[in-house]
């Protein structure tokens, strides 16, 4: 089950990443991605991330997973991207754990040397009371960063 939800999480930096090819800065350190042309294509492809399905046992539906802010920025060693959204999952009727609503916070950071393609530095946060239930399961952080890079050398056409 762990294996879901960092397969929801990697999804979400797949798209974060991939911003960071789409978006020209407009000779500002960092931009907001959300402003981009084609911000409405990638807000699909985001809004599909099914985080809450992947808990096990539940609350196991998201009722809502709203980004609010794609911050791209240079930074010295390559672009660093951070990715805020608002989430809140339910337990449906087949869920072992019925909760009222919890909601919580993703902030997913991710620095990227460009040139190298690959990722020198990445954070995901969750927080609230949906934190609570992702922060217990293990290893979420390296099985997020190895699934990102593995997509980006993808992207790049390094595999």
């Amino acid at each position: 089950m762990p294996g879901r939800v960092v397969r929801g999480l990697k999804t979400a930096c797949l798209s974060v990443t991939l911003l960071a090819e789409l978006c020209v800065p407009a000779e500002a350190a960092c931009w907001s991605a959300l402003k981009s042309p084609e911000w409405p294509r990638l807000a699909e492809s985001i809004a599909t991330i099914k985080l809450c399905e992947q808990l096990p046992g539940g609350p196991d539906r998201t009722k809502k997973f709203e980004v609010t802010a794609v911050d791209v920025c240079t930074a010295a060693n390559g672009v660093s991207i951070t990715a805020k959204a608002s989430m809140t999952c339910g337990a449906s009727s087949g869920a072992f754990i019925k909760t009222p609503p919890l909601d919580g916070r993703v902030v997913a950071t991710v620095t990227l040397d460009i040139g190298a393609c690959s990722i020198t530095e990445s954070n995901i946060e969750i927080s609230g009371e949906v934190g609570g239930f992702l922060s217990s399961l293990p290893q979420t952080q390296q099985f997020a960063r190895s699934w990102a890079q593995s997509r980006l050398s993808l992207f790049c056409g390094l595999q």
